[in-house]
């Protein structure tokens, strides 16, 4: 059992200033990818296959350069959180059993759950190391801080995730465990860039509001077309807030109603709204790069 994140952010609009120098970012990261041990480089460089979209990279750049941040700090910053969301991935794809990855079989299927371990590692410390290369020694500080913190956030919804008991759960007890699940990779990128600002702690907080609701409606959409479309969910007895309704309502599993749908779609909409309120709680010069996430939301669904 678990909670799939899905590559729904992937379509979402940025603002230019998320482009600018993602190009640094692509490079440095596929540099990693490449190491002098040969059997680590191999596990490394299947992974890096499966490229990704960049997502957490684009928050953190288009947030540090809205705020004016020194351009090595954002940089170092976008790949450091890159990096982490990759190890993130290799080990998830070990709690969840998951055998593909982005199209690509994952590490842990195809080379081991050794090797998956240790690639995740390999990234983790990499990450730590970025930060060592930023020239502004007080942000190094505070996104030392920050990459630990949000380090651990992981691991505890991880552990969360794990801990559920699928038939018991409860639409309030999914709602904690994606909020810890997409919540700090999706802030991470965010708040680090806040912090080196020295934005307020009122508006850190608002931050996290939103954050947390954002990643829940985006988990939320993804468990909806997935009842829509392929139904993996169901087959695969992931969690899957429209089949907490389900199981409520004591309809068939297997056989989702057009009232379960319809309420699923309304749950959602409500969420929608409480992003819309928390928008304002950030610095109005950021604002827009969350605006357009929401309307990228409510066009999915």
């Amino acid at each position: 059992m678990k909670i799939t994140i899905s590559s729904h952010f992937d379509d979402f609009f940025m603002p230019p200033e998320a482009l600018n120098h993602l190009s640094i970012v692509k490079n440095e990261l596929q540099k990693t990818f490449k190491v002098k041990d040969k059997t680590l480089n191999q596990w490394l460089s299947h992974y890096g296959k499966a490229e990704g979209k960049y997502i957490r990279a684009q928050l953190a750049l288009a947030t540090g350069e809205l705020f004016g941040l020194p351009i090595n700090t954002v940089t170092k910053w976008a790949i450091s959180c890159e990096l982490i969301h990759a190890a993130s991935l290799i080990h998830d794809d070990i709690c969840d059993k998951d055998i593909q990855r982005r199209g690509i079989t994952t590490v842990w299927k195809k080379f081991g759950i050794p090797a998956a371990v240790c690639s995740g590692d390999y990234l983790i410390a990499e990450s730590f190391l970025k930060l060592s290369e930023i020239e502004t020694g007080w942000h190094q500080t505070i996104l030392l801080k920050s990459l630990s913190e949000s380090v651990k956030k992981i691991t505890e919804g991880q552990a969360e995730d794990l801990e559920a008991n699928q038939k018991k759960i409860t639409i309030k007890d999914y709602e904690k465990i994606a909020y810890a699940k997409t919540g700090p990779l999706l802030g991470m990128p965010l708040e680090g860039m806040f912090r080196c600002k020295e934005i307020s702690e009122n508006e850190i907080k608002g931050l996290k509001k939103l954050i947390n609701v954002m990643g829940l409606v985006y988990q939320m959409i993804n468990d909806y077309q997935n009842i829509l479309k392929s139904k993996t969910d169901i087959k695969l007895n992931h969690m899957n807030f429209v089949n907490i309704i389900t199981k409520a309502k004591n309809k068939d599993q297997k056989k989702m109603s057009h009232e379960v749908m319809m309420e699923a779609k309304k749950m959602i909409n409500k969420k929608l709204q409480m992003i819309e309120k928390y928008i304002h709680n950030v610095p109005i010069i950021v604002q827009p790069i969350f605006m357009n996430i929401a309307k990228s939301m409510k066009e999915g669904l």
